[in-house]
């Protein structure tokens, strides 16, 4: 019996090793994500400028959606997390401490 509780006790352990692991690789497969996000965003005006206009097409419809033109203004909606983004710069007392 001690033996079973044992192999048990032994098996859980490793079990949440290997969920700690997982969840550390993710954590910081996010940080390097959003590290490379923003330096993306950061060099977007210029990305864009110097782009084929093939690759400006997939870049706004990577960043927007339904786009609408009313009389001379034109109207769209951003994709998330863009729409997020806008949303938490306009009203930065939403941000976290």
């Amino acid at each position: 019996m001690y033996d079973e509780k044992f192999k048990e006790i032994k098996k859980k352990q490793c079990d949440v090793e290997l969920q700690l692991e997982d969840h550390t690789k993710a954590d910081t497969d996010y940080c390097l994500s959003a590290t490379q996000l923003l330096s993306l965003a950061q060099r977007a005006s210029q990305i864009f400028k110097s782009s084929e206009i093939e690759e400006k097409r997939q870049l706004l419809g990577f960043v927007f959606q339904n786009f609408t033109l009313n009389e001379k203004k034109l109207d769209f909606k951003l994709r998330k997390p863009f729409d997020a983004v806008v949303s938490y710069a306009k009203s930065p007392a939403m941000l976290p401490q």
